[in-house]
């Protein structure tokens, strides 16, 4: 199941997001050729990723001499809690930090920008009249990135408890 998941995660399958980019594509461009490629490439970066991930908890299990299963949970506390405690343990901590954020705050704006490039590809076909003129897709892209700048603030305040305790609820109550 978790593998599945990845899969579909990892592709970005019904985010819209291959659709909106794909949208681009020139009328004769060949998307089988398009589809192998993204296959290969995210099947191989998968590949070195469970090489960094594994190295990574196999150097803490080593240095700490428990088991890999108790090194660190999936999820968010792998990448928050596992992978800088990891990071104290090698050479130059200071640079490897650095990287390894750095690379967690340019994953998360890349996500931003191509969520952000379907639902502007979205709202462009729906209106092509209004939002096809001189400028128009620029204030767009600044009216649904402060959009979602104020709806992010939600989330470093004391209201973020609130929030997740109605989304909790909701998909409770949608089952």
């Amino acid at each position: 199941m978790d593998a599945g998941a990845q899969v579909l995660f990892s592709f970005g399958i019904c985010q819209g997001s291959l659709t909106a980019l794909g949208s681009y594509n020139q009328y004769n461009n060949d998307c089988y050729k398009d589809t192998f490629v993204l296959c290969l490439v995210n099947g191989a970066s998968s590949f070195v990723a469970g090489f960094a991930i594994f190295s990574v908890l196999g150097f803490m299990s080593y240095e700490q001499g428990v088991p890999i299963s108790e090194v660190a949970a999936s999820g968010p506390g792998l990448a928050f809690i596992a992978y800088p405690r990891a990071m104290a343990m090698m050479p130059f901590p200071q640079l490897w930090s650095i990287c390894f954020f750095v690379m967690v705050i340019l994953l998360g704006a890349d996500t931003q920008f191509v969520s952000l490039e379907c639902l502007m590809t979205s709202v462009t076909d729906m209106f092509p009249t209004v939002f096809r003129r001189a400028y128009r897709r620029e204030l767009l892209l600044l009216c649904l990135c402060t959009i979602c700048f104020f709806l992010g603030l939600l989330l470093v305040t004391e209201v973020r408890t609130c929030v997740f305790t109605m989304n909790k609820s909701g998909k409770k109550w949608a089952k």
